[in-house]
Formats: C-alpha cells, structure tokens, sequence
C-alpha cells in the first residue's frame, strides 16, 4: 500500500514534467531542452530589435512566472555576441534578422550575421543547445541553426545583382568551352559552340528594346527585359561567405582588367547612362540660362544675346 501511495504521489509531484515531456514528444521537440521558463534572444538593427522586445514582453506582461519568457534583443553586427553569447542555455530561442547579402552593400552585414548565429549555435550542454532561427531573402540555410524563413522577392534586379549575373554566365560559358575543348578538338564544334552563345546573349540582351544599346534602361543586359522588371531571374543560391567572395572576385577583377569596359556589360552600360544624362543635364542647364522669358522657346534675340 506505502508503495503504490509514493508512486501516485511522485506521478503526481512530476505530472507538469511528465506532459511536457508528452507535448515534446508530439511536436517534435528536442527533450533535453530546460523546462522553466524560456529566454528568447532578438538580433537585428537596433531600432527593430529594440522595438520587437519592447513588443514580445509587453505581450507576456501578465504571464504566469512558468509561462513567462525573459525576452533579450542586441545588434549581431556590433554587441549581441559579447553580451547574450555566453547566456545561451539549452532551450534558449533566438531569431536573428538576416540582411539580403545579395546586395553587394548588405554582403558583409549578412556575413557578420551568419558569424554570430553560429556562434551562438555552437554552444552545447548535453548535446543540446538553442533553437536559432533566421529571417531573411537570401535563401541559403544555416547549417548550425534550427530553421530559416525565406521571404520572396518582389522588386526588379539591382545592378550588383545584374553584375553577378553577368559573371555567372560568363563563368559557364568559360567552363563550358573549356569542356568543348577537352571533349572535342574541332575547331567547329568549338565555334558552332560559341556561335550558340552569343546569339543566345545578343537575342535575350536586345528583346523587346531594339538595336540601338543608347536605348536600353539601367540594368538590361544578358537577360531579358521581362525577367529583370519583374525579378524572375533564376539566380545561383549563395550563401553569405560565398556571396562576399563572389563580389569580391568581381571587384578585383575589375581593377585588374586594363582593357575598357564592354559595352555589353552593366558596368558599361551605367557609364554610359551617367554620362548621358550629364550631357543631357549641362544641355538642359543651357538652354534654361538663354531662356529669359521662360517660355520654353528660344527666339533669336534671346540666343543672339545669350
């Protein structure tokens, strides 16, 4: 009778560990996860970090201590690694805002993003650690964190993006002739090779926008009008250090190259646009100085005494 009065006593005093552990066991949990109460970490620029604390702890104001979450939040480009780092306990949840590193500007902030989230993921007690989830658009996970949010892309391509782009398939087409060659030595099924590319390039770089290059919008280049208006180009999944490298790469090759920029290239294409429009300016300016009565329409006295 004592024996079966402690065992209904102890399955009573452990019942809250026992159902967490069944919900766990439902979910999908990892077990050895602490069981009071959770802290939850927020990394991204202050002023979004700050206002998402601000937010998580007004919402579990009224909580039950055993409900309850102790919510932290820091920059993991500056101070969230030397002041939450070293609380990372097993359980512990941290999201962390990822820039989009595919924009040569937010390359190195991503980088230093993916840095932290790893470090933070790296810590382990009993084989355990915390839970890291990041928010991004690049969509290339982590593999230390638990899971990633990728959100879509719905705006045109920017011109680093484009310049990447451009790289890529100059790359495969490098790849591609060396493979040519190693295959096949006719100098035939080289050009035929060749052949196919450049029209590929020449067809999907003036579709839809004429023969005359001067005409082309910012940014149209190897591919397709339509494609780079609407943002579906099918662009290579990087991750961050991969992407900071990649523009790297570019940025080095682009000092180092001591022929002029092509024409076909976005970076040729900029130039070309921003002197167009500083010669149009400068016209504009002219015009405007001759003009005295303002009237849009230049008569001969007013250009003879200009």
């Amino acid at each position: 009778a004592y024996a079966v009065r402690l065992l209904d006593a102890a399955l009573y005093f452990w019942l809250p560990q026992i159902n967490i552990i069944l919900i766990r066991l439902v979910q999908g949990r990892n077990l050895r996860h602490r069981m009071v109460g959770r802290t939850v970490v927020i990394g991204d620029i202050p002023w979004v970090a700050q206002c998402a604390e601000a937010f998580l702890s007004k919402i579990f104001a009224v909580s039950y201590s055993i409900a309850g979450v102790n919510v932290l939040s820091g920059n993991p480009c500056d101070h969230l690694v030397h002041r939450h780092t070293h609380r990372v306990v097993r359980g512990a949840l941290a999201i962390f805002g990822r820039p989009d590193g595919r924009l040569s500007a937010l390359s190195t902030a991503e980088a230093s993003v993916c840095l932290s989230v790893n470090q933070a993921s790296s810590i382990q007690s009993l084989g355990g650690t915390c839970e890291s989830i990041t928010i991004g658009h690049n969509p290339s996970k982590l593999d230390l964190s638990k899971n990633g949010i990728f959100l879509e892309r719905h705006r045109p391509l920017f011109l680093c993006e484009q310049l990447l782009i451009e790289n890529d398939l100059d790359q495969d087409v490098s790849d591609e002739t060396d493979d040519t060659v190693m295959e096949n030595s006719s100098s035939r099924s080289l050009f035929g090779k060749l052949s196919e590319h450049l029209y590929f390039s020449d067809s999907s770089r003036h579709s839809g926008w004429g023969s005359n290059h001067g005409t082309h919008p910012i940014g149209i280049s190897r591919i397709g009008a339509k494609d780079n208006i609407l943002g579906n180009v099918k662009t290579k999944c990087r991750s961050a250090a991969a992407l900071l490298g990649a523009y790297l790469n570019i940025e080095e090759n682009e000092t180092t190259e001591t022929g002029g920029e092509g024409q076909d290239s976005v970076a040729g294409v900029v130039a070309e646009e921003i002197s167009r429009r500083k010669w149009s300016s400068q016209v504009r300016r002219l015009f405007e100085t001759l003009d005295a009565n303002n009237d849009g329409t230049l008569t001969k006295d007013e250009l003879i005494q200009g």
